[in-house]
């Protein structure tokens, strides 16, 4: 075997090795497992919702379990202050709404529209 195929087969075999040192060394930093965020879930009256506790936002989704337009009223706290959001639901509708920088004080169901 010529003396320049011998040095290029120990280059292409400590190469190869190199790369699968590190692809392995990167498995290992890659399998800790991600913080989870809560999930909440509950009914009200006629709406089944939820929501995931996120960084910088939430989004609550909702499902209206009747057979009758209704009104779903979420409060929701900026830190400081408290808001309110109303929904108009029809009959078994669903829907979904996204509040950034907020965490939910409460969800009820506001009766018929």
């Amino acid at each position: 075997m010529p003396m320049s195929s011998r040095r290029t087969g120990l280059r292409t075999r400590a190469a190869v090795f190199a790369a699968a040192s590190l692809a392995a060394a990167g498995l290992g930093v890659g399998t800790a497992a991600p913080a989870s965020a809560d999930v909440h879930r509950g009914v009200a009256g006629c709406f089944a919702w939820s929501w995931g506790d996120g960084n910088t936002s939430v989004t609550v989704y909702w499902s209206n379990r009747c057979n009758n337009k209704r009104k779903l009223n979420i409060k929701y706290s900026l830190g400081w202050t408290t808001k309110s959001y109303t929904a108009v639901v029809g009959a078994n509708g669903k829907g979904h709404k996204k509040f950034q920088t907020a965490s939910i004080v409460s969800i009820a169901d506001g009766g018929r529209a």
